[in-house]
């Protein structure tokens, strides 16, 4: 309960600050995006580097840790892709959606301020590993299924080609390139340099959760119908346990392991959202998700951190 209290509940109550904030006007919605840009290409770009750069290459080069990751995302998406055709026969375009709700997580604006709070900057390769999973892979896979049946095939290599881009400009995944060289190499910062990232990564947990608050104010309430409910269950309650038991099936442990454990937990991210809308794909319900899984995961995140830490 005390780690609850002093690492969960600041951070929701961060959340529900710049919920406040929009919804009583004292922010305009077009402020969210000067601050959304500084945290995803300042501020956790810094955090990123400064904390990998720092780290053994032992700690970052392990197949247990990329495996323990991946392999629950892609089992939990296509099982999600499926299903649901069984269940309320939607198009193969708009089930790559929802898949993606039930697998990508917040890490970035909610995770990884999360768990290097509350467990320190040695459990960041596993936040790294669950940014370059779900930005260079899972939006790589759903992007190619919506193309593929928008141009019955022709549109594959566009949209490899597109999802790569995507990655090359991701400026997480740039972050996480940047700083593993560097530990490869055990090169290390000049201390000026690493006292500006630090400082400058300092910032990325309060702004991004703030944020993070107002655009979810933005969001219109919704009634969720039973697609969400279980998208959203999925992502929740059943995500966790499935990456729990790659981890000990694949032999990872310590604190890596509890750092992928917590972040299985998180609410659904707002990448996927923005997909949804570039595609007219289920954009509304995806809203939803994200609203009611940002709620919800007060519990699910409080409950692992009380249980793991």
């Amino acid at each position: 309960m005390e780690v609850v209290l002093a690492v969960a509940l600041p951070f929701f109550a961060l959340i529900f600050t710049g919920m406040a904030a929009g919804r009583t006007r004292l922010l305009e919605g077009t402020s969210t995006r000067p601050l959304n840009t500084f945290v995803f290409y300042f501020a956790l770009p810094a955090l990123l580097l400064s904390g990998t750069a720092e780290m053994a290459a032992a700690d970052i080069l392990r197949p247990a840790l990329f495996l323990s990751w991946l392999l629950p995302a892609l089992l939990l998406f296509f099982t999600t892709w499926l299903g649901l055709r069984w269940l309320f026969g939607r198009s193969a375009g708009e089930r790559a959606i929802q898949a993606l709700v039930a697998t990508f997580g917040n890490v970035g604006f909610v995770g990884l301020p999360l768990v290097v709070t509350a467990m320190g900057t040695h459990v960041l390769p596993a936040a790294m590993v669950v940014i370059i999973v779900d930005s260079a892979i899972m939006i790589a896979v759903a992007t190619a299924i919506i193309e593929w049946e928008r141009d019955e095939g022709s549109g594959f290599r566009r949209a490899l080609r597109t999802a790569g881009l995507g990655v090359a400009r991701n400026p997480l995944v740039i972050a996480s390139a940047v700083g593993v060289t560097l530990a490869l190499l055990s090169l290390s910062l000049p201390a000026p340099l690493l006292r500006y990232l630090e400082l400058l990564g300092a910032a990325a947990g309060p702004t991004a959760l703030f944020a993070l608050g107002i655009t979810l104010a933005r969001q219109p309430i919704r009634l969720a119908g039973p697609e969400v409910a279980i998208l959203v269950a999925v992502k929740l309650l059943i995500h966790a346990p499935v990456v729990w038991l790659a981890t000990w099936l694949l032999g990872l442990d310590g604190p890596l392991q509890t750092a992928l454990v917590i972040l299985a937990t998180l609410p659904v991210a707002a990448n996927v959202h923005v997909l949804a809308q570039r595609y007219g794909l289920y954009a509304g319900p995806t809203s939803t998700a994200i609203l009611i899984s940002t709620v919800l995961s007060m519990v699910t995140v409080s409950l692992a951190l009380s249980l793991l830490l």
